[in-house]
C-alpha cells in the first residue's frame, strides 16, 4: 500500500535518488522487470470464431434443420428460401459483433503520449510507454498523468479525478502518509494514470505502470466482465427451443400415425416436411432485425446512437437505471449556486445583484482565466462565470486594479489574499473556507451565529463554501509582511456556495422514469453528503425517507446475500469504486431486474459493459465509456433515455404481437395438417402450398406489424414488459382461442367439401380459407388493447393484407398454378363465403378487447364509489 508507506521507506525501497532520478542502467533493469507502460487487452475472438458462433443460436439451428429436410425431399425452392434467411441473419449478427467491444483500445489512448521525467539529473520529455517504476515525474497544471505515482513535493496541487473516481470537485493533493484503509477517492498523496492536474505543481515518484495502475485494474475488469444476453435474445431463444421441441414431437406423431395407417415412408416424410414448413416461422429473425433497425433509425433522430440493435428492446425492458452523478445527472462544471450576504441573506445566483466590492473580490482574488476556453482551478472559474453571467467586465476590473502582491492559498491557512491598487487606494481581498476567514472579520455574535447556521445549511446540501472579505490598507510595500500581519480586521462581504448543478432535464427525466415504473439509482465516487444532496434535488431520494444511502465501505462489509437484500432499498451509493459498481449491478440482476447503467467516465466502463444495457454520454463522456456501452446519448440529455424506453417498449409490443400472429397461424396450419392425417383424411395442403401460405401470410403482414408506429401516449399507458418470456397467460389464452377457431372452421369446411365434392375442391377451399384466416388475424394483432377501428390507418399493413388476398383470389384462375398447388378455380361467390368465415376469429378477438375495457371501467367506477 504505497499511499500508507512513509516517504522515506518508500524511496529507500525503490532505491531512487530524488535529486537526480534514475540512471540509464536502472531504467534498463526496470524495463526488463516491469515491461512497457501500456494496457494489455485479452485476445479477441477471430473472424471464423465469430461467424461460427452465429450458427449456434437456436433459431439458426432450427432453420438449418428445416433446410436440410427440404433438400432431402426435393423441396429445393423451400430449402433455398430458408437458407437465404439463415445467411441474412447470420451476416447481420456477424457484422454487429465484429465491430463492437473495443473499450480496451480506447483505454490505451488515455495515456498522454509524452511526460516529463528526471533522469540522471536532467529533465527529459519521453513517451509515456517508456515510463518505469521509480521515475520522477515533473507535474504542472494542465498535465495528464501517465502512471500511478506517490507525491513527495506539492504546491497548491489539485487534480481532476472525476473520470476515475466520480468525484466532481478537483481533489487537493499533498505529501504525507495515509492509513491503509483509505479509499481511492481520498488518497491525497497519490496521482493516478489517466487523470488531469487542475492547478499547482509538484513532483512524484512512479509506483505502478500499465496493468498495475488503477486504470489497468479497470482494464482487467473489462477483460473479465461478461456481457449478459439481452431480454430479447433470451425470449427468442425460448421461442426457438419450443419450436424445435414441437417440431420433433409432431414429426414423431406423424410417423406413428403413418405406420398405423400402413402408409409408405415417402408419404410419411412428405407429411413431416409439410409440418416442419408450417411450424417454423422462417422469417422471424429477419422480422425482428427489421423492427430493431427501424427503431434504431428513429432513435438516431431522437439523439440516441444505438451500437447494438437489441439495446432498444433491452432498455424498454429496464426496470432500474443506475446512473453516475457527475456529467450525467449534473453538468460536470462547477457553478455558483447561492450567495449569502448579511444585508440580503441567502439568494440564488441568478437573482444576485452584487456590489462593486463583491465583484472585485470574486475577480481580483482569483488566479483563473476565462479566456480561450478557460484555465485554472474550477472553483475560481466558477467565480468568474458568476461575474460574467451578470455582465461584469472581468478584464476591465483587472486592468483598473493591478495586483501588488499575493499571499497564496495554503492547505493549513485554507485561504488566499491579494493586495491591489484601485483608484489610488490599496485594497486587500481575501477568500477562503468560512471557518478560516470568519474569525478574521469584525462580526457581532448574532452575525457570527447566523453565518454558522447558513454554512451548516449549505454544507448539508453538499455545497463547497467560500467566504469573501476585504479591507483598505495604507501599506505600500507588502513583500516584507507575512500572512498573519496582513490577514486581520477584515470586513465580511459574503458566502459563496459552489456545486456541480443538476442538468435542467434531470428532474423531469427522473420524474418521468418513476411514472413509467422505473427506479433510478445513483452510483458515484463523490462524498455521501454531496451525492445525497443532488439525489434530493433531482428527485431520486424523497424527504423523510431514511436508509437510502450506502457507502463503499459499508458495501465491502456485506455478504452477497446481504447486498441482494440491501440493494433493493438503496437509491444512492456514494464513495464507490468500479468494482463496487459491478457488485451492485450483479446484485440487482440476481434479483431479476433488467438494469441500465448510465455513465461517462473511465470508472464507469466495467459497469457499462456488465449492465443489461450500458448508456454513455456522447459529448462529455470518455471514449472508453462510449465503446463499453450499447447506446450513446448524442446530446448528453438524460430525457433521451425516456425516448429509448418508449421505443423499446413499443418494439417489445410489436415483436410480441408479431410472434402472437405467427404462432397462432402456424399452430393452426400444423394442427389442420395433423388433424386431417389423424382422422384418415387426405393431405389438405402439399408442401408447396404451405410454402406459398407462409410466404404471403407470414412475410408482409409480420413486417407491417413489426414496424407499427409508436402511439403518442405509449410511455404513459404501457407497462414494463416481463423480463422472462413472451408467453404470459393472456398471450397463451388468445393464441389457443384463435388457433382453435381457425382449426375448427378449416377442418369443418374441408370435411364438408370432401363429403359433398372431391379432394381437389376440398384442398382449394382450405387453401384459400387459410390464407384469408391468417391475413384477417393480423388486424387484431396491431394493438393489444385497442380495436382496429380505434387505431390510425397503417397503409403498409393494409397493403400487406389486400395485395395477398387479391393474388390468392386470382391464383386459381391460371392453369399453371392450378397444377402446382393441385387446386381448381374458386368462384367469386365461393370466395365471398370463405372471406366471411375468415372474419369470425378476428371479430371475436376485437369484441373481447371491447368487453375487457368495459369491465375494467366498471371495476374502476365501483372502486371510486366505495
Amino acid at each position: 500500500m504505497v499511499w500508507a508507506q512513509s516517504q522515506t521507506s518508500l524511496i529507500k525501497e525503490l532505491g531512487k535518488n530524488l535529486s537526480s532520478g534514475l540512471s540509464k542502467d536502472q531504467v534498463r533493469s526496470a524495463r526488463l522487470q516491469f515491461g512497457k507502460n501500456v494496457l494489455i487487452s485479452k485476445k479477441s475472438a477471430g473472424r471464423a470464431t465469430i461467424l461460427l458462433r452465429q450458427f449456434k443460436t437456436p433459431m439458426s439451428l432450427t432453420l438449418l434443420v428445416a433446410t436440410i429436410l427440404s433438400f432431402s425431399f426435393g423441396e429445393i425452392l423451400n430449402a433455398i428460401a430458408i437458407l437465404a434467411i439463415v445467411i441474412l441473419n447470420v451476416s447481420i449478427a456477424y457484422f454487429q459483433e465484429s465491430k463492437a467491444n473495443t473499450a480496451i483500445l480506447a483505454l490505451r489512448t488515455l495515456s498522454v503520449p509524452r511526460a516529463r521525467v528526471l533522469r540522471e539529473g536532467q529533465i527529459h520529455t519521453i513517451k509515456s510507454a517508456d515510463i518505469v517504476p521509480g521515475d520522477i515525474l515533473q507535474i504542472e497544471a494542465g498535465d495528464y498523468i501517465v502512471a500511478d505515482a506517490r507525491l513527495f513535493e506539492a504546491s497548491q496541487l489539485t487534480a481532476n479525478e472525476s473520470t476515475l473516481t466520480g468525484e466532481s470537485l478537483p481533489v487537493g493533493k499533498k505529501t504525507g502518509d495515509l492509513k491503509e484503509e483509505t479509499i481511492l477517492a481520498e488518497r491525497s498523496n497519490m496521482l493516478f494514470g489517466g487523470t488531469a492536474i487542475s492547478s499547482g505543481s509538484g513532483k512524484a515518484v512512479v509506483t505502478a505502470i500499465g496493468m498495475q495502475t488503477e486504470i489497468g485494474q479497470i482494464a482487467n475488469l473489462l477483460n473479465t466482465t461478461k456481457e449478459t444476453s439481452t431480454p430479447l435474445q433470451i425470449r427468442l431463444e425460448k421461442v426457438s427451443y419450443k419450436l424445435l421441441l414441437i417440431c420433433g414431437i409432431l414429426i414423431l406423431i406423424v410417423a406413428a400415425i403413418g405406420i398405423l395407417h400402413n402408409q409408405d415412408w415417402f408419404t410419411i416424410f412428405m407429411t413431416a416436411i409439410s409440418l416442419a414448413v408450417a411450424a417454423i416461422p422462417e422469417g422471424l429473425p429477419t422480422i425482428v432485425s427489421l423492427a430493431l433497425t427501424l427503431a434504431v433509425r428513429r432513435m438516431t433522430k431522437r439523439n440516441a446512437l444505438i451500437r447494438n440493435m437489441s439495446a432498444v428492446e433491452t432498455l424498454g425492458s429496464t426496470d432500474i437505471i443506475c446512473t453516475d452523478k457527475t456529467g450525467t445527472l449534473t453538468t460536470g462544471e462547477m457553478r455558483v449556486r447561492e450567495i449569502f450576504t448579511l444585508e440580503n441573506k441567502l439568494i440564488l445566483s441568478e437573482n444576485f445583484k452584487g456590489t462593486e466590492l463583491i465583484y472585485q473580490a470574486l475577480i481580483l482574488c482569483n488566479n483563473a482565466s476565462s479566456e480561450n476556453g478557460g484555465s485554472g482551478d474550477t472553483t475560481e472559474l466558477a467565480l468568474l462565470s458568476l461575474a460574467e453571467d451578470h455582465k461584469v467586465e472581468v478584464r476591465k476590473i483587472r486592468s483598473e486594479s493591478p495586483r501588488l502582491y499575493e499571499w497564496s492559498f495554503e492547505s493549513i491557512r485554507k485561504r488566499m489574499s491579494v493586495a491591489v491598487k484601485n483608484n489610488g487606494k490599496i485594497r486587500i481581498f481575501c477568500k477562503g473556507a468560512p471557518e478560516a476567514l470568519m474569525p478574521l472579520c469584525q462580526l457581532s455574535l448574532q452575525q457570527n451565529t447566523e453565518l454558522e447556521k447558513t454554512v451548516l445549511e449549505l454544507s448539508k446540501k453538499g455545497r463547497r463554501i467560500l467566504a469573501l472579505a476585504w479591507k483598505e490598507s495604507t501599506e505600500q510595500n507588502f513583500s516584507h509582511l507575512s500572512e498573519v500581519e496582513v490577514e486581520n480586521h477584515f470586513e465580511f462581504l459574503g458566502l459563496i456556495s459552489i456545486a456541480d448543478p443538476p442538468k435542467e432535464d434531470a428532474v423531469r427525466a427522473i420524474r418521468d422514469c418513476k411514472t413509467a415504473g422505473i427506479k433510478v439509482v445513483m452510483m458515484t465516487g463523490d462524498h455521501p453528503v454531496t451525492a445525497e444532496a443532488i439525489a434530493y434535488e433531482v428527485g431520486i431520494c424523497e424527504k423523510g425517507v431514511s436508509g437510502h444511502v450506502m457507502t463503499g465501505d459499508l458495501l465491502n462489509s456485506l455478504s452477497k446475500h446481504e447486498l441482494k437484500i440491501k440493494v433493493e432499498k438503496t437509491t444512492v451509493f456514494a464513495r464507490v469504486s468500479p468494482a463496487h459498481k459491478l457488485k451492485i449491478i450483479e446484485a440487482l440482476q440476481s434479483n431479476g431486474h433488467i438494469v441500465a447503467m448510465t455513465g461517462d467516465g473511465v470508472n464507469d466502463a466495467p459497469a457499462l459493459k456488465r449492465a443489461s444495457i450500458g448508456v454513455s454520454m456522447g459529448k462529455g463522456g470518455t471514449e472508453v465509456a462510449r465503446q463499453a456501452s450499447a447506446m450513446v446519448l448524442i446530446d448528453d440529455n438524460l430525457s433521451t433515455i425516456l425516448a429509448a424506453i418508449e421505443e423499446g417498449r413499443a418494439i417489445f409490443g410489436n415483436i410480441k404481437r408479431t410472434i402472437q400472429y405467427l404462432l397462432s397461424t402456424n399452430l393452426a396450419e400444423m394442427l389442420i395438417v395433423l388433424g386431417s392425417v389423424s382422422i384418415g383424411l387426405p393431405m389438405p395442403l402439399n408442401p408447396i402450398s404451405l410454402l406459398w401460405l407462409n410466404l404471403v401470410t407470414d412475410g408482409p403482414p409480420s413486417l407491417a406489424l413489426a414496424a407499427e408506429p409508436v402511439a403518442k401516449d405509449f410511455l404513459q399507458t404501457s407497462l414494463g414488459p416481463s423480463p422472462d418470456s413472451f408467453f404470459d397467460k393472456k398471450f397463451m389464452r388468445e393464441l389457443y382461442i384463435v388457433a382453435f377457431l381457425m382449426i375448427v372452421i378449416s377442418l369443418s369446411v374441408y370435411y364438408l367439401a370432401l363429403k359433398t365434392s372431391d379432394p381437389i375442391t376440398g384442398r382449394s377451399y382450405v387453401f384459400n380459407l387459410l390464407v384469408y384466416l391468417c391475413l384477417f388475424r393480423s388486424f387484431s394483432c396491431r394493438s393489444e388493447n385497442k380495436t382496429y377501428f380505434e387505431l390510425a390507418i397503417n397503409p403498409w399493413h393494409l397493403a400487406s393484407v389486400l395485395v395477398p388476398i387479391g393474388l390468392q383470389i386470382g391464383l386459381s384462375y391460371f392453369l399453371f398454378f392450378q397444377k402446382i398447388f393441385q387446386v381448381r378455380t374458386i368462384s367469386i361467390g365461393e370466395n365471398g363465403i370463405l372471406l366471411l368465415l375468415a372474419m369470425i376469429p378476428v371479430t371475436l378477438v376485437e369484441l373481447i378487447k371491447i368487453l375487457k375495457r368495459k369491465r375494467k371501467r366498471t371495476l374502476t367506477t365501483k372502486d371510486l364509489l366505495h
